[in-house]
């Protein structure tokens, strides 16, 4: 694998807040969110009743800051402690039902010492189209103690709807042209370019319903990584403290994510920057 390093600075600084509601999983699932996927989902569910910008009609930045073999692995721990990791990847691209589109990956899990008494497991796969970077397949495969849940979600882009499967129930959901799933939505927000000061809206499938993600600018800060070095970031808040960094640079890699829960914070770091051969 070829290492990558982020030297280049963007013009652009984004700035991203994204707000979430107060429960999203029972209590007993919420010691290892360990997917710094799902932590970000988790910082993405409440609706703002001020009046926001569609991120949909935002540009892109040029070029996309995603290609194919990316593969970032993060580290997880939660109050200090080494809980596990997350490998997410940019697979390939295909075409599925007429459309160019790019297959993503992530896999979280529990390291050995700690899934001696906290079992996670959760794999994500999403198709995204190449030109919108809007999903038109996503499946979960979740194991988190002894819960198991398997979840498939086709999405009809000009339908303004959703088939949402859960272990083997099915059912049809509203779901806004546009509308992101809990991995894809990392990458189309690493695609678009973000004014200052501008809050910014977009729809995302958490569960089996759609809610708003409100996404608000916070500050530049340089930060020293294990993955990159010396960056410069993009330092992001939620109203509900949480704190997420991006790199100020063409690729948006994102290398830190912290939140507070019952059991500690929550730290997801960005431990290499690799691409597949």
């Amino acid at each position: 694998m070829q290492q990558i390093d982020s030297n280049r600075k963007s013009p652009v600084f984004q700035e991203i807040v994204i707000l979430h509601p107060t429960e999203i999983v029972p209590l007993k699932r919420q010691f290892f969110a360990a997917s710094v996927l799902t932590c970000l989902a988790l910082l993405c569910l409440r609706l703002s009743a001020s009046t926001q910008q569609s991120l949909l009609d935002a540009p892109d930045i040029e070029p996309y800051p995603v290609r194919v073999g990316e593969i970032l692995t993060y580290t997880v721990k939660i109050a200090g402690i080494s809980a596990g990791k997350q490998v997410t990847e940019v697979v390939d691209r295909t075409t599925i039902d007429g459309h160019d589109v790019y297959r993503l990956t992530s896999e979280s899990r529990t390291n050995s010492l700690f899934a001696k008494f906290y079992h996670f497991q959760d794999l994500k796969e999403s198709y995204i189209t190449t030109d919108q970077f809007y999903p038109i397949r996503f499946s979960k495969n979740l194991e988190d103690r002894s819960y198991r849940a398997h979840v498939r979600v086709n999405f009809f882009c000009e339908g303004g709807a959703a088939e949402y499967t859960k272990n083997e129930a099915c059912k049809r959901i509203k779901a806004p042209v546009g509308t992101q799933d809990e991995l894809s939505m990392v990458y189309f927000v690493r695609s678009k370019d973000f004014k200052v000061g501008q809050t910014y809206t977009f729809p995302v499938l958490i569960k089996d319903a759609v809610q708003d993600v409100v996404l608000t600018a916070y500050r530049r800060e340089v930060m020293k990584t294990e993955a990159l070095g010396r960056v410069e970031t993009i330092a992001l808040r939620t109203s509900h403290g949480y704190l997420i960094w991006l790199t100020n640079d063409e690729h948006r890699f994102p290398v830190r994510i912290e939140a507070e829960t019952r059991r500690g914070k929550l730290v997801g770091t960005l431990k290499s920057v690799d691409f597949a051969k």
